[in-house]
Parts: C-alpha cells; sequence; structure tokens
C-alpha cells in the first residue's frame, strides 16, 4: 500500500508523467471503481477503497490463519498429554494403584481419543477445501511468479514479486509442518500404553490394553480436498524438480504465446 506514496515522492520522472498524462497513477491494487481514477480526488478515493479492502482481507486471511494453526498445535498437545496420561495408567511398579482407578484411566483414555478422532475430521472437513485452494494457488503462483520475475525490468517491482512468493510457499509450509507434527503425535501416542507398568499389572488388564492400543492406531492427518494430504513430504513434492520442469514448461509456453502475438502484430502492420 505505501509503495504508489513511495514512487510518487522518490521519482521525478514519475510525478512528471503523471502530471503529463502519459502514465497513470500506481494503484494499491487493480480494481475497477465506478468513477474516474486519472485524476488526483478519484485516486485518492480509490487507493483509500482498495487499502480498506487489502486490510479488510488480509485480516479474514490472517484471522483464519492463526486460528487453523492454534487448533494444529493444541491438536498435537492433546495427543502428547493422552500419551503421557496412557502411559501412567498403572501407575509406577513402587506404587501401584487401584484396580478401579486403574479401569477408570483406561475409559478416559480411550473417550479422549474417541472425541479427539471425531473432533479432528470435522475441523478437517472445515480446512481442506481452504487448503486444495492454497496447494493449487501455490502451484501456479510458482510458475507464473518464476516468469514474471525473469520479464521484470524494475529492481523494486522484481524485489516485490520475490516477496509475494516467498510468503505463499511459508504459508502453505506452515500448514504442512503442524499438519505433520499432529501426523507423528497421533502415532507416537500408540507407544504410551507400552511404557506403562504393563507388564507388572494382572493378566486381566491385557484384553483392555489390546483395545486402547487399536484405538491409538488411528493416525490423524489433515488433507488438502482429496487429492493430498497436509505432511512436510507433500510441500517438498510440491517443490521438486518435477515441479521445475513444469515451471519451465510454462514459461517456454508463455514465451512461445508471447512470440506469436508479436508475430502476428507485426504481419498485419
Amino acid at each position: 500500500m505505501a509503495q504508489p506514496i513511495f514512487k510518487y515522492f522518490s521519482s521525478e520522472t514519475y510525478r512528471q508523467n503523471v502530471k503529463n498524462g502519459t502514465e497513470p497513477y500506481l494503484q494499491v491494487v487493480s480494481s475497477w471503481v465506478p468513477f474516474d481514477k486519472n485524476n488526483i480526488v478519484g485516486y485518492l478515493a480509490a487507493s483509500v477503497y482498495q487499502s480498506y479492502a487489502a486490510i479488510y482481507g488480509g485480516g479474514w486471511i490472517t484471522s483464519f490463519d492463526t486460528n487453523a494453526m492454534v487448533i494444529m498445535v493444541f491438536f498435537r498437545s492433546e495427543l502428547e498429554l493422552l500419551r503421557r496420561d496412557s502411559g501412567e495408567i498403572f501407575g509406577k511398579e513402587s506404587m501401584p494403584i487401584d484396580d478401579g482407578i486403574i479401569m477408570k484411566k483406561f475409559k478416559d483414555c480411550h473417550r479422549r481419543h474417541v472425541d479427539f478422532v471425531e473432533y479432528a475430521r470435522v475441523f478437517d472437513s472445515c480446512l481442506s477445501p481452504i487448503m486444495l485452494l492454497y496447494m493449487f494457488v501455490c502451484s501456479v503462483m510458482l510458475c507464473v511468479t518464476a516468469y514474471q520475475i525473469t520479464i521484470e525490468t524494475s529492481p523494486m517491482q522484481r524485489f516485490l514479486t520475490t516477496e509475494y512468493l516467498v510468503f505463499g510457499v511459508a504459508q502453505l509450509f506452515i500448514y504442512c509442518w503442524h499438519s505433520n507434527d499432529v501426523l507423528v503425535a497421533s502415532q507416537d501416542v500408540m507407544r504410551g500404553p507400552y511404557e506403562s507398568a504393563w507388564w507388572a499389572r494382572d493378566i486381566k488388564y491385557r484384553k483392555d490394553l489390546y483395545i486402547l492400543i487399536g484405538q491409538f492406531s488411528k493416525n490423524v492427518v489433515f488433507s488438502a480436498g482429496p487429492f493430498a494430504k497436509l505432511t512436510v513430504a507433500t510441500f517438498i513434492n510440491l517443490l521438486k524438480v518435477q515441479n521445475l520442469h513444469t515451471g519451465l514448461n510454462y514459461y517456454a509456453l508463455l514465451t512461445r504465446v508471447i512470440d506469436i502475438d508479436a508475430l502476428i502484430w507485426w504481419d498485419a502492420s
């Protein structure tokens, strides 16, 4: 949002071109407005409107990302606590606990994990469509931005384009990282019952222990639509050499289209 103001006060050539009408005002966001934005009054009004829209949209995205990541961290913490509590079902070898308390801990750990799986499923149903869009945008952005950086002549514009690319990729990486943490924690929670003093207790508890371990064996991982899981491996695959080849092919296609358009224009003239 500060780029138009910075360019206006830092570039005398730009100011002269704007006054002469040979160069349009640099907009905050390219958008349509129901008034003339080529004069100073309309331009200022459009800039205020575009700045408000950018802040409003950025606020919504930031709020969504923050809530989603906090929930993922909470899920991982709950799994870590569940592993710790399941490891203390039978107490310590030197301090055994009563049978009634043991059964209560069994039921509590089983209920908590069942509820956790259900809440994770509901959360994934809300997150998955958005993450599918994120991954699609990130894939296209890798190709388009690489091409745009090569054709830009302004160092400032190249910097802004690269910054946009880095932040877009980092946003997807953070989701994949936290989702991967939840997956790893859901796999490790099954170790909790094995870390307990089960071997020092009566054999009658082993059936309950098997049931609890079977419940804990359900892995939890969030998805990006029906096509991909949000893991670090998925993020790496998105940036693999084959995607670089796709970007180069896209770059070659755009260059070819531009050359054909230039040739058609030359023949027509």
